[in-house]
């Protein structure tokens, strides 16, 4: 229920960009006519509507999820996937050209670098 709330929320946020670029590496194509996007924002809303009504039904508590632990856990995978970016492992790619090896691992190296201070950030910041 958790990743189909997620999910609802992902599909909601694209249709409402209309070609504002929220992102670096990924432009959504605004190829949905605006006459139906009220309608799938609408059907998403029944979505998360039923989701609700399940979790009055059975009686279900919401969770309670630290932050702190979950930007946390966020940024360590984003470190993993980081690490298997670098020249070295890139091989089921294609062979990175020699030339641009060190440059490639260096750039990386510092987008991991920026990664890990941030999560030393939210590990040390605490509230209460």
């Amino acid at each position: 229920m958790r990743a189909l709330e997620d999910a609802t929320l992902e599909i909601e946020g694209a249709l409402e960009t209309r070609g504002d670029r929220t992102r670096l590496l990924t432009t959504l194509e605004d190829d949905i006519d605006d006459s139906v996007k009220p309608i799938i924002l609408g059907k998403m809303g029944q979505i998360r509507s039923e989701i609700r009504d399940l979790k009055s039904y059975y009686d279900l508590e919401s969770i309670t999820v630290s932050s702190r632990r979950h930007i946390s856990t966020k940024l360590a995978i984003l470190a993993i996937d980081l690490t298997e970016c670098l020249s070295q492992y890139l091989r089921s790619y294609g062979e990175v050209p020699e030339a641009e090896r060190a440059t490639l691992d260096e750039r990386v190296s510092r987008l991991e670098a920026l990664v890990n201070e941030a999560s030393k950030l939210i590990v040390s910041n605490r509230r209460g």
